[in-house]
């Protein structure tokens, strides 16, 4: 295991103030950081691709038990909703203890969580485990993110990123078919306990990963500050902006998930249009993230950004002027491929900017704020297709997101290089973390470094598991 450090372990702190943590990876030797992301590639593969499945199965098994829209919408709050509600306390966790470990122990916790949904009738049962299994397996999502870089060297990290979104969307896509041919020939319990079987079988290829070694575990510190993450965004600026950027097009997808059934049915498409909308959006996600973690290098990060969310921004936006259903299935692929192209250096730019003793809840934060803006359209789209046509709502997304590819412009324009990922922390310890705004004092006999420039120049991620549409996507 190799011992990465800048200079004498030197770290740069948030806002150019620096810190002293010594960092360790997860890298064993040569070539086994890639092994590690193909199993954390097929863990969400698999994964998420039975949540999916789960689903359509518990959406289906409300409504056919109750009749009741307003079930629905309790059942898709506990799939969702507590996600970013528990983004706080999820990013503590990730950052608090062990991330492989946190990784482990919620997948199985949200198994057994659906291994109960086997045992109840209920409607309240039936969403009150749901939400207590989506609350066990919360914290994966920002353990994950954070703990990539630990994983691969820094040149390696686009690429990783763009594996595991590819994936990812990849189960997105595969998930409610599935989920839907099992209802359909097996009932709503074989897909449950299908979904059950995927986390305990995601848990085994995480338990594959690099381990820490015993030695390792140096610093035990406490981390404090549940919402620390929030303060970091807050007072970074390139942060804040990388933010508002997943922040506007998880709204401009909230308008498109309550728009696209009512845009099928104005051109008499039926349920396959429908699907078709969804699923070649996901598919072009899917390529767009491999495409990003083939070709993508770290200069062209912030262009990769900005590129990707106009590509959705028109994709979306020129739906309105749109004569018939087929074009706008065609400008759908190409969103997608936009999304997965935008995305992938998000999470990379997002890791690079970010101590790794505070990243997961830097994820966290930013999360939170995606699923709030994402309710927000949602809430919103209800009325804009009742008001002007679910063709001319359509122009709202595409306003957002070109909003978004403008703030992506300005964070291209404002990095003048790429920035290397600051060294992680050991998996097992528990980093020193230092006060937001503070100068934390040297190690005995290190002179304190200078702030380079291109550090204060540089200062100046199907993110979240969202239910019915693969333009939800992207996440790590």
């Amino acid at each position: 295991m190799s011992v990465i450090s800048t200079g004498a372990g030197a770290l740069m702190g948030v806002g150019g103030n620096p810190c002293w943590v010594t960092g360790v990876s997860m890298r064993h030797e040569r070539g086994s950081g890639r092994r590690g992301i193909r199993l954390l590639a097929g863990a969400r593969l698999v994964s998420v691709a039975g949540s999916q499945a789960a689903q359509v199965a518990l959406v289906y098994t409300i409504y056919q038990r109750t009749g009741s829209s307003a079930w629905v919408s309790a059942a898709l709050f506990a799939l969702v909703a507590v996600t970013g509600l528990l983004g706080p306390v999820s990013g503590w966790i990730g950052d608090r203890f062990d991330r492989r470990r946190v990784m482990i122990t919620s997948e199985l916790a949200a198994g057994v969580g659906w291994v109960g949904v086997l045992a109840v009738d209920a409607p309240w049962l039936l969403v009150a485990l749901v939400l207590a299994a989506t609350a066990a397996g919360a914290p994966f999502r920002a353990a994950s993110a954070a703990t990539i870089p630990s994983l691969v060297d820094d040149e390696d990290l686009t690429w990783a990123n763009g594996i595991v979104a590819g994936s990812f969307n990849a189960a997105l896509v595969v998930g409610p078919l599935v989920g839907g041919a099992l209802v359909a020939a097996s009932g709503s319990d074989a897909v449950f306990m299908v979904n059950a079987g995927s986390y305990v079988a995601s848990a085994a290829l995480l338990g594959r990963l690099p381990a820490a070694r015993p030695g390792d575990r140096r610093m035990h510190l406490a981390v404090t500050g549940i919402m620390v993450g929030f303060r970091v965004v807050a007072r970074d600026r390139l942060l804040r902006r990388l933010v508002a950027v997943t922040a506007l097009s998880f709204a401009a997808f909230g308008v498109t998930l309550v728009a696209d059934l009512p845009l099928a049915d104005h051109f008499d498409a039926g349920s396959v249009g429908y699907g078709l909308l969804t699923t070649l959006w996901g598919l072009g996600a899917v390529a767009g993230s491999w495409a990003a973690a083939r070709w993508l290098r770290p200069s062209g990060e912030g262009l990769g950004l900005a590129l990707g969310t106009a590509a959705m921004a028109v994709s979306l936006g020129s739906i309105a002027a749109m004569p018939a259903f087929a074009p706008i299935v065609l400008v759908g692929t190409i969103g997608g491929l936009g999304s997965g192209y935008a995305f992938t250096p998000w999470f990379t730019m997002v890791q690079r900017l970010t101590e790794d003793v505070h990243r997961s809840r830097v994820f966290a934060a930013a999360e939170a704020c995606e699923q709030g803006a994402f309710v927000a359209g949602m809430l919103a789209a209800g009325w804009m297709v009742d008001a002007v046509g679910p063709r001319s709502t359509y122009l709202v997304p595409g306003v957002l997101l070109a909003l978004g590819a403008a703030i992506a412009d300005r964070i291209r324009r404002s990095i003048p290089a790429p920035v290397a990922v600051p060294p992680a922390r050991p998996q097992g310890a528990v980093a020193a973390e230092p006060a937001v705004g503070r100068h934390p004092e040297p190690p005995p006999g290190v002179a304190p470094p200078r702030s380079p420039p291109i550090a204060r120049a540089a200062r100046a991620n199907p993110h979240a598991d969202l239910p019915g549409s693969s333009r939800v996507s992207d996440g790590l």
